[in-house]
């Protein structure tokens, strides 16, 4: 269960980076994309409705994070939630991974949210399984 709680805790912190992002300058925004390998782009636009984008995207992510955190604090009372949480980061890391590869962009791009989703998503759904297994063995016994 604690092995649990630690992944989702992870997945929280991953998530909640995102913050920041929504009220940094856009020039560093900028600096930070470009050192991640988006050198082609001379500059990124500082067009609104990009901003615009970037910065819900963000916030989105932000939530997420604090849906991880809802997780973290007592996982087995969620039930499906946490199945949602598993499977949604699968999801999330092929989703990376695909548009990652199909836009032809620099896999330091996208490489880290892609093994940061099906890792983690993998990780917590196994360790939900066998979290769920052993209450219920444990409420078998008990009865």
């Amino acid at each position: 269960m604690n092995s649990l709680k630690t992944a989702l805790w992870i997945c929280a912190l991953g998530c909640l980076t995102a913050i920041p992002f929504i009220v940094l300058p856009w020039g560093i925004i900028e600096a930070i994309m470009m050192a991640f390998g988006l050198k082609s782009i001379p500059e990124i636009p500082e067009i609104p409705a990009v901003m615009y984008f970037m910065r819900i995207a963000c916030g989105v992510l932000g939530l997420v994070g604090i849906f991880f955190i809802m997780l973290a604090r007592n996982p087995l009372d969620y039930g499906p939630m946490l199945n949602l949480g598993a499977y949604g980061l699968i999801v999330f890391g092929l989703l990376a991974l695909v548009l990652g590869l199909r836009l032809r962009i620099s896999p330091m791009v996208f490489l880290g949210d892609t093994l940061f989703g099906i890792v983690l998503g993998v990780v917590v759904a196994v360790l939900s399984f066998k979290a769920r297994s052993v209450s219920e063995t444990k409420a078998g016994v008990s009865r």
